[in-house]
């Protein structure tokens, strides 16, 4: 099969590397309308209908800024290709409906990437809270303390509520869509937002605290406003126990014996092997890529097809309506089944 990536930034460089590696992969072409790449060998000057076609292309990869994703989703799927797409899905709920009624009519894969979903750390933590457990869950707290420096929202997109977002669609949706996989979906919520106007437009600090339809209440701390990239966690506490998945990317399970936290290496992954950016990606991209160019799946095992991923969008988007500043522009959305903040 022959694969197209767009947009060919970090993301997009870690599907390349990954996709070498696959047999089933004959070419791979590479689109970035932001970078001259025209005398590299593969590398397209532009992409149209006669250009898919003429490539045989098959599956493609979308890892462009954030206000791209559709214009790109849409254009391949009507074409008939597979796609992928790198979070957040898109910015708009009603094109992220436009692209699931397409992707039906073409009867063509339109999935979006939550890689924690196959962490080791996340199944097994899954797997410990599912049945009789679940009961006993009564409190569930996620944070995340990242850095990004001024110089990484210098680019023309990052940290722009027309482009990209702040902490909450851009860094941790991950930690967002990881408590919706395991808790399932969000019927009441309050937040608070807090903005550093010396480096972003949008949020870079924010708090969640969601009632879940099965009655659990989780809080959610996100910020990039950290010195460094400390952890990303999962605090899950039971009437009897207590169940924790950290690291940089959820990638620790760790266990409370006598109150003191052990790593438990049979349940968890070590990305120590994978310098910068690599290492917070992890592991979960190698499977993703495998399932969705497979011939034999048409089905995403961690449920990553757009339909089934509407709702961490319609997070996001109640949560900015339902913030009041007058001096932010907000991402538009006039659908939101989550209603009002709790008073």
């Amino acid at each position: 099969m022959n694969i197209l990536i767009i947009g060919f930034g970090s993301a997009g460089k870690y599907y390349f590397k990954i996709l070498k590696r696959n047999k089933d992969v004959k070419k791979i072409f590479i689109y970035d309308e932001n970078k001259k790449l025209v005398n590299k060998n593969l590398f397209l000057n532009f992409i149209n209908k006669d250009s898919l076609h003429k490539n045989k292309i098959s599956h493609a990869f979308i890892a462009t800024p954030s206000h791209l994703h559709f214009k790109y989703a849409k254009f391949l799927i009507e074409n008939k290709i597979n796609v992928l797409i790198e979070k957040p899905m898109v910015l708009n709920l009603n094109n992220a409906k436009k692209l699931i009624k397409i992707s039906k009519q073409t009867n063509k894969k339109c999935w979006v990437v939550f890689q924690n979903r196959y962490n080791t750390a996340i199944q097994n933590l899954k797997n410990e809270i599912l049945g009789k457990n679940f009961a006993k869950i009564f409190y569930v707290d996620a944070k995340m303390y990242w850095c990004r420096e001024k110089r990484y929202y210098k680019s023309n997109w990052h940290g722009k509520f027309s482009s990209d977002g702040g902490v909450l669609t851009n860094q941790a949706i991950h930690l967002l869509d990881t408590l919706v996989y395991l808790f399932g979906n969000v019927v009441k919520f309050n937040s608070i937002l807090s903005f550093n106007k010396k480096k972003l437009e949008a949020e870079d600090f924010a708090i969640l605290n969601m009632k879940h339809k099965n009655g659990i209440i989780s809080s959610l701390v996100a910020t990039t406003r950290a010195d460094k990239n400390y952890e990303s966690s999962i605090n899950v506490v039971l009437e009897n126990k207590r169940l924790e998945v950290s690291g940089v990317s959820l990638n620790e399970y760790k266990s409370y014996p006598k109150h003191e936290s052990v790593i438990d290496k049979r349940k968890s992954e070590s990305f120590s092997n994978k310098k910068g950016i690599y290492g917070a990606m992890g592991n979960g991209h190698y499977k993703i890529l495998a399932e969705f160019l497979s011939k034999s799946n048409s089905n995403s095992s961690k449920d990553l097809e757009l339909q089934k991923n509407l709702h961490v969008l319609e997070i996001l988007h109640s949560v900015y309506k339902n913030y009041k500043r007058e001096d932010i522009k907000y991402i538009k959305s006039k659908q939101s089944i989550l209603g009002k903040n709790e008073k």
